[in-house]
């Protein structure tokens, strides 16, 4: 008899399982058809740099700050708004994106967390870049 139960998720609770959430949402992300051109063929982000940095800014949010965040998150999508159209689609991807991952991973008040944190960053960069004039909305 095999055992077709779900593993049981844990919350968030260390900076380990933040890596471990954006390693996994970036892969989606830079797999993706309609997002994975923007971070490399448009931003060329390098990861090795970025990664450390979005995830001092993930914990940061969710687990206090210890002062090692350091950027304008804004100021990078403006200026990539710029380079390449940016539409309502982009983020509802990168929020379906990060919500899959997260549930695939997680499950607790953090990841709730989390979760209604991504949907406030999706929205305020909208609501910014549509204010700038640089969310393509046609």
């Amino acid at each position: 008899m095999t055992d077709t139960t779900a593993p049981v998720l844990h919350d968030i609770d260390t900076k380990a399982d933040i890596a471990h959430l954006l390693d996994r949402f970036y892969e989606r992300v830079r797999q993706d058809p309609d997002l994975g051109y923007i971070f490399d063929g448009v931003a060329h982000v390098n990861w090795p740099d970025h990664l450390p940095r979005i995830n001092a800014f993930w914990t940061n949010l969710l687990l206090g700050g210890d002062g090692s965040y350091q950027g304008n998150p804004m100021r990078a999508h403006v200026d990539l708004a710029r380079k390449t159209p940016i539409t309502p689609a982009h983020f509802d991807r990168w929020l379906a994106l990060f919500t899959q991952t997260l549930t695939d991973c997680f499950a607790g008040e953090r990841a709730r967390e989390a979760l209604l944190r991504a949907q406030s960053i999706a929205a305020v960069m909208q609501s910014r870049l549509y204010s700038a004039g640089l969310l393509e909305t046609d």
